[in-house]
């Protein structure tokens, strides 16, 4: 009578409709903590745009999104790298990217805006001193650009020394990621309503991706995914800038 049991329990199982199958499927996002992006809570579901980006993506991959506790962006790469996460959102193109993992483009990005102190105007400047972020990713000759054009360029450890720089007036330009860094004047009271966005009058045009691990579980529905998100961006749905 078990066996019985067992058996068509089976059937059932198999002659389930593979949508019926893919809803339990978890897709496990490594979630950032970028606001107004994605932004988390203690005890609450995280928001943001790109939150309803990501549940609009599974959902339609008939997925349920798991989420992880804010986690850097280098750590998340390592945990995709690992498998231990299946997606990661918000990347720039890199030669090593391409290579590690299954990038797709769904946004713009803005990795080189200009931030500046309200009250040290650069347009009175020729010469500007211009800090860099370590470890972030910029055009190949921009540096080089900026050094023909007059300016001292310079880096800084972390997006949060080179504001501590431009707090102090001791430097005029921090060039980052637009709402990495405004995240990060946002969540500081030292530097709300001092340092500010600065207009420019040209920015290289750059794509942010989303990643999979070429060794992960969903490797093989990489061509899936690339359609729901060029088919979510063609809606003009989600609007970052």
């Amino acid at each position: 009578m078990l066996f019985k049991i067992k058996v068509t329990w089976l059937l059932v199982f198999l002659l389930l409709p593979s949508s019926a199958l893919a809803q339990s499927a978890e897709l496990i996002w490594c979630l950032g903590h970028l606001p107004n992006r994605s932004y988390y809570v203690d005890g609450q579901n995280p928001q943001g745009i790109e939150v309803e980006m990501m549940q609009d993506v599974a959902a339609r991959l008939n997925m349920q999104l798991v989420y992880t506790v804010p986690t850097p962006t280098n750590r998340c790469l390592q945990q995709l790298i690992r498998d231990e996460v299946d997606i990661v959102a918000g990347l720039l193109s890199t030669t090593e990217r391409e290579q590690q993992f299954l990038m797709i483009p769904y946004d713009e990005a803005r990795p080189e805006s200009w931030f500046i102190h309200r009250d040290n105007p650069i347009d009175e400047k020729a010469s500007l001193r211009i800090t860099f972020i370590e470890g972030r990713v910029y055009s190949a000759t921009l540096r080089e650009s900026y050094q023909t054009a007059g300016h001292h360029v310079s880096s800084s450890a972390s997006i949060d020394d080179a504001l501590a720089l431009l707090l102090f007036r001791q430097t005029d330009v921090v060039v980052g990621p637009e709402h990495i860094t405004l995240g990060q004047i946002a969540a500081n009271p030292r530097y709300q309503q001092t340092l500010v966005l600065a207009p420019q009058d040209y920015q290289p045009s750059f794509e942010a991706h989303i990643a999979l691990s070429r060794t992960g579980r969903y490797a093989d529905r990489y061509q899936a995914f690339r359609e729901v998100i060029e088919q979510i961006r063609a809606e003009g749905k989600y609007q970052f800038y």
